[in-house]
């Protein structure tokens, strides 16, 4: 039986700001410490629950795992009333 190799699971969930704007779900796979990437996958939702479940249904697609805890970014400022404008989840497995 071959050796399981160590992959990252990645997802990011970012909203257009612009009037109207939707939600942007990308999802990417790749070997741990490998700069080359397997798997890319993006998809545009009307709202960030939409994109949440997306992103679970990519998760049992592509891994072992059942879901990734999705956090909301720190790096992107909230909106005037408070609600993140980002969320990302990021986890490890073996294929």
């Amino acid at each position: 039986m071959a050796k399981k190799i160590s992959k990252v699971f990645e997802a990011t969930l970012k909203k257009n700001p612009e009037k109207g704007g939707a939600w942007m779900a990308t999802v990417t796979v790749q070997e741990d410490g490998v700069d080359t990437v397997d798997v890319v996958t993006t998809a545009a939702w009307a709202n960030a629950s939409a994109g949440k479940r997306w992103i679970k249904e990519m998760v049992q697609k592509l891994t072992p795992r059942k879901s990734v805890k999705m956090t909301a970014c720190t790096t992107t400022p909230p909106d005037a009333k408070g609600k993140p404008m980002a969320f990302e989840g990021k986890l490890s497995f073996k294929a």
